[in-house]
């Protein structure tokens, strides 16, 4: 496991930074993510227009406003 430095973000804005120990970039984020409220949840629909067309709608459940990013912090800096 590698440690990493996640940094959460509200409208382009740094809010927060933490440190966690986990097994990816991705990991990482999720793990910070959590602290944040529930996870973004993507669904996909088919809604039908009034002139009888479908299109395909993308719904964000959970829409929390914050953005992560992850960094891997070097070996030699954990201590």
């Amino acid at each position: 496991m590698a440690h990493y430095h996640v940094i959460v973000k509200n409208r382009g804005e740094t809010i927060a930074t933490h440190t966690v120990q986990a097994e990816t970039g991705l990991a990482a984020c999720n793990h910070v993510e959590a602290l944040y409220g529930e996870p973004v949840r993507v669904e996909y629909v088919t809604v039908e227009l009034d002139t009888g067309q479908k299109r395909n709608k993308m719904i964000v459940h959970n829409w929390h406003g914050y953005s992560f990013l992850a960094r891997k912090v070097p070996a030699d800096d954990t201590n």
